[in-house]
């Protein structure tokens, strides 16, 4: 299995295909999750503050997946469950146009052809998210187990969006774990923080 970029959410209908641009494809991001798992994913002396400097340019697929599957070792078998959801809703959404009596033959075939033809675009997509929500667990977990209090980052949207899922996952964590998202200026830079706050 290899990753590969797919595109934003299609939506799909009788009269052809869009797409929701504010649903891009995860796949985006898998970069930057791989890299804080390499960052972070060691042992800690109390109250050593680590720096990590991340590569100019995103990590070889393979080696994003090798980094996640090592913290995530169902990640395959969490890859062919999705895979096989999506395999099932396509199915379903075919037998619902072969069955629509609203639409005329030549929409219905539209209908048809437009949801077979993005049917691997789909199955990329889901493979993707698999991947990454994998990736930002285990994020959750190492910064559980290793007691991280906070991690700074550059201020780019992508690093927002992951810092976001980071939290999301933290919380679901038993005990939940609380944090917060800053933003801050530092050398005329902007930089986003998290904050982990652990009870004590």
């Amino acid at each position: 299995m290899s990753l590969k970029y797919a595109g934003p959410k299609p939506l799909i209908s009788a009269h052809g295909v869009t797409f929701d641009l504010n649903k891009e494809d995860k796949f985006i991001y898998l970069s930057i999750v791989a890299e804080l798992i390499q960052a972070l994913n060691h042992e800690y002396d109390g109250g050593k503050r680590y720096t990590y400097i991340a590569s100019n340019k995103p990590l070889d697929t393979d080696r994003i997946l090798e980094l996640i599957r090592q913290n995530d070792p169902q990640l395959d078998q969490e890859i062919q469950e999705r895979q096989k959801m999506v395999e099932d809703e396509i199915a379903e959404e075919l037998e619902r146009a072969h069955a629509n009596k609203i639409l005329c033959a030549e929409e219905q075939e539209v209908l048809i052809k437009n949801i077979e033809l993005l049917r691997n675009y789909r199955i990329t997509r889901s493979i993707n998210k698999t991947v990454y929500y994998s990736g930002i667990t285990s994020l959750a977990h190492i910064i559980q187990h290793g007691h991280i209090d906070r991690i700074d980052a550059p201020m780019f949207p992508k690093f927002s969006h992951v810092f976001h899922s980071i939290q999301g996952a933290l919380v679901k964590l038993h005990p939940p774990v609380d944090s917060t998202i800053d933003i801050y200026e530092e050398d005329t830079h902007l930089h986003i923080r998290l904050d982990i706050l652990f009870k004590t």
